[in-house]
Formats: C-alpha cells, sequence, structure tokens
C-alpha cells in the first residue's frame, strides 16, 4: 500500500502533488465539523502537511501547514464550543500551526538528507560515474523500455590492460588518477542519454540505448581514440580490451546483457588484449548463434 502510494507521488505532476493535501484538508475538516468538538481529528490534519512535506518540498509544507491550522480554526470556531476567552482559539490556532510546521521542518529535512544519500550511493565516489548496482538499476528499465518500443542498444564493456602495473609501479594514488581519467573519457564520449558505471576495479560498462551497429562503431572509435590520447598525456602503459554486444531484441534477464558484453571483452583479451570484439545478438534468444566481427586497434 505505502509502496504504491510513494509511486504515484513519484511519478505525479506537481500540480497533483499540492491538489492532493488540499483535498485531503478539506476532507477532514468535513467529518472534523460533522463529528462535533468532542472527537479530535488533530493527528489527521498531520496527513496532507507530511505529504507536502516529502514529495513538495519544505515551504510547499509551510504554505499547507498554514492552510491546515486555518481551516481547522474555522472548524473549531463553527462548532460553537465556548471558551474562556475569545483569544484562546487563536492561541490554539498558532500553536497547532507551530506543530505542523516543526513536523513539516523535520521531515523535509529528513527527505533532503535521504535523497542526498540515495544520490551518492548511485555515484561512485573515485570517479563520478555511476556505480555497479546503480548502472545494473538504471539498465533494467533502459532494457525494459527498449523491449516495449522494439528499439536495439548496445552494452560495452571496458577492462583495462596493464592497469595493475601501474598500481605497483606508481602507487595507487595514480592508479587512481587514471581511473579518473578513463572515467571522464567515457563519460565525455558518449551521449547524455547514455549511462556509464564502474563495476569495480578497472572494469566499467556503457549502455547506449536507441544505437545499432554504426552507432557502436562511431562511439567506440571515438572512446578508444580518447583514451589513447588520455593515456599518453598521463604517460601510463595502459590499453583498454572492450567488448560490445548489440542487442536486437533485449534478452529476459538485464544481467544477461551484461554478462554478455563482458565475456567479449574476454574474447578481446585472450585474442591480444587492447581492441574490441563485437557481437550481434541473434533475435532469437535461444539461439547461440551470431555475427562477430572482431577489430584489433
Amino acid at each position: 500500500m505505502l509502496q504504491t502510494i510513494d509511486r504515484f507521488f513519484r511519478q505525479a505532476s506537481r500540480l497533483t502533488i499540492i491538489s492532493v493535501p488540499i483535498l485531503l484538508i478539506a476532507a477532514v475538516a468535513a467529518i472534523d465539523h460533522a463529528t462535533g468538538f468532542e472527537l479530535s481529528f488533530s493527528i489527521f490534519y498531520l496527513i496532507p502537511v507530511s505529504l507536502a512535506a516529502w514529495y513538495a518540498g519544505r515551504y510547499t509544507a509551510f504554505a499547507i501547514s498554514i492552510l491546515s491550522a486555518l481551516v481547522w480554526l474555522v472548524v473549531e470556531t463553527m462548532s460553537g464550543r465556548a471558551y474562556s476567552s475569545s483569544v484562546v482559539p487563536f492561541w490554539n490556532a498558532a500553536v497547532r500551526l507551530g506543530f505542523f510546521v516543526l513536523v513539516a521542518y523535520l521531515l523535509a529535512s529528513i527527505r533532503v538528507h535521504l535523497g542526498r544519500e540515495e544520490r551518492l550511493a548511485r555515484i561512485d565516489s573515485l570517479t563520478g560515474v555511476m556505480t555497479g548496482s546503480a548502472f545494473r538499476e538504471s539498465a533494467a528499465e533502459i532494457i525494459g523500455l527498449a523491449a516495449r518500443n522494439g528499439r536495439p542498444f548496445v552494452i560495452v564493456y571496458v577492462d583495462l590492460d596493464g592497469f595493475k602495473k601501474v598500481n605497483d609501479s606508481s602507487g595507487h594514488a595514480e592508479g587512481d588518477r587514471a581511473l579518473k581519467a578513463v572515467a571522464s573519457v567515457l563519460s565525455q564520449s558518449v551521449r547524455r542519454t547514455d549511462n556509464v558505471g564502474r563495476l569495480g576495479g578497472d572494469e566499467f560498462a556503457i549502455l547506449l540505448p536507441e544505437t545499432n551497429e554504426t552507432g557502436a562503431h562511431g562511439v567506440i572509435e571515438k572512446i578508444r581514440a580518447n583514451l589513447a590520447s588520455a593515456f599518453a598525456g598521463g604517460g601510463w602503459q595502459i590499453g583498454a580490451s572492450i567488448g560490445a554486444a548489440l542487442f536486437l531484441a533485449p534478452p529476459q534477464d538485464p544481467d544477461e546483457a551484461i554478462s554478455r558484453a563482458d565475456d567479449l571483452m574476454y574474447q578481446a583479451k585472450k585474442s591480444g588484449k587492447n581492441r574490441t570484439v563485437y557481437f550481434e545478438v541473434p533475435t532469437v534468444p535461444s539461439s547461440q548463434h551470431g555475427r562477430w566481427e572482431r577489430r584489433d586497434n
């Protein structure tokens, strides 16, 4: 139930996110007025405030808090309840407003903090590209979209050749500098719609949606040229073995797509390293035959 609500608000427009709390306030106020002042409905006014704080942000939540306090004040006034002083209802409304604002502030702050932690968990702290888990999660969504639209995509797997020697001879700081350079090259060599992730160590993956064989060759040749330039500029004796799998029909399991490209990368290593092996995955999932092409670079 909570997951369904969360999914609804995450996908909803800002107008919808603001409208729902307002409608909830109206509904709670109607029930509160109908039941009279003997039954307390204070906690239910927190629901729209909490929703606004979590999904619409702090300032929208403050506005919803003010609206909740004012509506509550109107309902209290209309209930006919007698007070010792005419100031009491306004004092109560001010206290309730303070409580609403405090709750809104705390929830909005927690939401911002969680969002920041979530973003950090998706980004590799060293290279600034996606983590392996984030890349796989994003790949699952994009591959699912490709399946619905019948569009091809390419998974590229990149493994550095000779990287261990850099760590051993120059230290891990120099190795980290090389990894940062590789991540930068990969990110700058692809489109904004493409995804780049570090799967671990010196292994990277790229997802190229809406890409055919010609497009994949163009991107990979660009990556190779830019990597060679970066390696020469850094003074690193490094190469890159690359496996590229073109999918005309999505696999049942997104991990299978990454595994295919990984296997092709190992084919590149076995055939001499610092080269690319391409494979067009057949449209029939059960078939083990496809078109291979090996290019030495």
